[in-house]
């Protein structure tokens, strides 16, 4: 294997400086040709602009189905609410397929990080109406739910105000 030097400039077709190295050596960019690898998530700006649009969707079927199980939870009449629930789960399996497909396209990072920050916990109780993601293409040993998890507060703290 010959190993070549990385990049320093942009990419000639996106503009993007996000290089990744193929197992010959040489070097890709990230954003017109996205590592096939799951070990390694690049963030973001180092994807083609279908995983962005694929991470788009998934992120607002989060979102539609959180406040549409605030609605179905509501529901007093029984039949209506089997039912209801019944469409609920049918729509998550469809998001849960399009979040295997952003996985497969090499995303495995939490879908509410804007500018380096999380904008949104991955736990109902950190969030201020309760919402949590009703799926997540993190790798299964994500750092975020584990580190939000070490962060709550135990019985010998207070809870915050």
């Amino acid at each position: 294997m010959t190993e070549m030097k990385k990049p320093s400039g942009k990419c000639y077709v996106c503009g993007t400086n996000a290089w990744w190295q193929r197992p010959d050596g040489g070097w890709l960019c990230n954003r017109c040709h996205p590592n096939p690898n799951p070990g390694s998530n690049p963030g973001k700006e180092g994807h083609a602009l279908e995983v962005l649009t694929l991470c788009d969707r998934v992120v607002k079927g989060n979102e539609k189905l959180f406040f549409a199980w605030r609605q179905v939870r509501d529901i007093e009449n029984m039949e209506e609410k089997k039912y209801q629930r019944d469409r609920w789960n049918e729509a998550q399996e469809r998001l849960h397929g399009l979040c295997l497909e952003l996985k497969a396209k090499g995303f495995h990072d939490c879908l509410y990080i804007e500018n380096g920050r999380k904008t949104r916990s991955c736990m109902a109780s950190n969030n201020p109406d309760g919402f949590w993601c009703q799926v997540c293409p993190c790798d299964p040993n994500n750092p975020y739910a584990g580190q939000e998890l070490m962060e709550l507060p135990g019985p010998e703290k207070e809870k915050p105000p």
